[in-house]
């Protein structure tokens, strides 16, 4: 199965149209910018081409390149698939896409993150879960998390972001995904032993460093 049916003359006039929002609204974003975006659509489209479900070619596309709209408000990021739900629908809206379809594609915006704690039910749901989480594994997929992260110690942040990055593999609905992301998986993994490594050690080394120094009688 590839898609179930064929782009219309007006849903591709549509899509080019979101194209160019989609990369002017993720312009200021870092993690989230315009490539992630795209990377993901292509994965969408790869899953879709090899999975057997009928895959409507609007929704999966459209939903790819609306997926993190969320994120480009900060305020709302930690809950940016209901968020971005809410944004999606008065864009498309506005651009006159059936209500329908629209529904649809809102849904895959909603459930395409675990934040959103609503699963992905539909193939196009699925599919779009499943692209955004093979860009976060491997080097590159651990590299674009920890860009913008803040708050406490950066032992803190890198330790509870890899921990969270160690799940995502196991998270995929399609045995085909899993097969996409099994190289990145391992390479990710491999990473992640080596920096948990080095954190270790830095936080060894500092342990009780004045009485080390022999500064302490």
């Amino acid at each position: 199965m590839v898609f179930s049916r064929q782009l219309t003359k007006k849903e591709l006039e549509q899509l080019l149209n979101m194209q160019e929002f989609v990369r002017q609204a993720h312009a200021e974003s870092d993690s989230h910018d315009y490539s992630h975006v795209f990377t993901v659509c292509r994965y969408a489209i790869d899953i879709a081409k090899d999975i057997p479900d009928p895959i409507d070619p609007f929704v999966c596309i459209a939903g790819a390149l609306l997926h993190d709209i969320g994120k480009t408000n900060t305020v709302f990021a930690h809950i940016h698939g209901l968020f971005g739900g809410g944004l999606a629908e008065e864009y498309l809206d506005g651009i006159g896409v059936d209500r329908t379809i629209r529904d649809s594609v809102c849904r895959v915006v909603i459930r395409h993150t675990p934040t959103s704690m609503i699963p992905p039910e539909t193939p196009e749901e699925k599919v779009i879960y499943d692209a955004d989480t093979l860009d976060r594994l491997g080097l590159m997929g651990l590299l674009r998390g920890f860009i913008g992260k803040t708050g406490d110690s950066m032992e803190h942040i890198m330790t509870k972001y890899m921990t969270k990055r160690r799940l995502d593999y196991d998270k995929l609905n399609y045995d085909f995904s899993r097969e996409l992301g099994d190289s990145l998986h391992q390479e990710l993994l491999e990473f992640l032993f080596i920096i948990e490594g080095r954190l270790n050690e830095r936080m060894a080394s500092i342990e009780g460093i004045f009485e080390k120094e022999g500064l302490v009688e």
